[in-house]
């Protein structure tokens, strides 16, 4: 990894480290996020998933995923360049094992 690759790597981080934690005591059913992403590809390679407990329910969960969009739109649009695709943000379930 180059260096201008691990800054920004670390911009990232910091910019969803926020948008996680006001995640948590905003929206209802949100855990945590995460995101890949491929630097020699990027933008167009980052994903971010957003991960919601498996007790909320579906109607809910959409609801807070689409307050989420923006947020994490904004968070990164300086590092971005512009506004990342919704396409590239997701939503999933963590499931508890058992």
């Amino acid at each position: 990894m180059r260096k201008t690759d691990k800054k920004l790597e670390r911009d990232i981080v910091r910019e969803l480290t926020v948008v996680c934690e006001a995640a948590k005591h905003r929206c209802s059913g949100f855990e945590w996020l995460t995101h890949t992403v491929d630097y020699t590809r990027f933008p167009e390679s980052l994903r971010v998933t957003l991960v919601f407990n498996e007790t909320v329910n579906e109607k809910t969960m959409l609801a807070e995923f689409k307050s989420l969009i923006p947020k994490v739109q904004f968070a990164l649009e300086p590092m971005v360049g512009g506004e990342l695709p919704a396409a590239q943000i997701e939503a999933r379930r963590e499931h508890s094992i058992n």
